[in-house]
């Protein structure tokens, strides 16, 4: 009789640790904005170094204003009460359609962020636990980093980047470490340190924050 030999392999368990994480968020400095539609007035009012925020719904970069304008003012409930309304923050590009915290559809390409405290109404009571938001604009229409918009001539102009009636909003969250991306209980939030007249200013973005969270 001719023996059967069973040949039994060892179980090996690696560690969630050592497994790479292909879709974890990462953030990594990149090169001058180059794209082919970007005003000239708008690719130098902002620093010839960005950031690409990287997840795992694709690829967001961003580049910020040289010089953030803050100033000393009251704003109840507010993170960034030194920001003015209509402020020229930075440019966006999206490198796949993005979803905005409205759930509204942003098409790829580029936009210029101008921040915008939520209007203390009826119609935005409750929307969200922070008033703080940037407006996405199709660099097309807004050349002019040093240009102040009226806020209905803000909203107008933001909502060409959704083809409706409403703005393309971005919330704006407490920031973290500067140059890092962090899931917290809102959403993952892209930090950063800004240029300002006295020094940088930190700000957090929310890439993920929806109005249904």
């Amino acid at each position: 009789m001719i023996a059967l030999i069973r040949k039994v392999l060892p179980l090996v368990i690696v560690p969630a640790a050592l497994i790479p994480m292909c879709a974890a968020q990462t953030v990594e400095r990149i090169g001058a904005a180059t794209a082919s539609n970007l005003p000239e007035a708008a690719r130098q009012g902002v620093e010839t170094k960005g950031y690409r925020v990287s997840l795992p719904g694709g690829t967001t970069d961003f580049w910020f204003a040289k010089n953030l304008a803050t100033t000393k003012k009251e704003a109840a409930g507010a993170l960034y009460p030194e920001l003015s309304d209509g402020e020229f923050v930075g440019i966006v590009n999206f490198a796949q359609a993005f979803t905005d915290f409205r759930g509204q559809n942003v098409p790829a390409g580029s936009y210029t962020l101008r921040y915008q405290l939520l209007p203390q109404d009826g119609n935005h009571l409750g929307v969200s636990p922070n008033p703080d938001f940037l407006l996405a604009i199709p660099v097309a229409s807004d050349a002019n980093p040093e240009q102040n918009y009226p806020y209905r001539r803000l909203v107008a102009l933001s909502a060409k980047s959704t083809g409706g009636s409403h703005p393309a909003v971005i919330a704006m969250e407490t920031a973290g470490e500067p140059g890092t991306a962090t899931k917290t209980d809102a959403g993952t939030v892209f930090s950063v340190a800004i240029p300002t007249a006295s020094g940088t200013r930190q700000i957090g973005i929310c890439l993920t924050c929806s109005a249904s969270q």
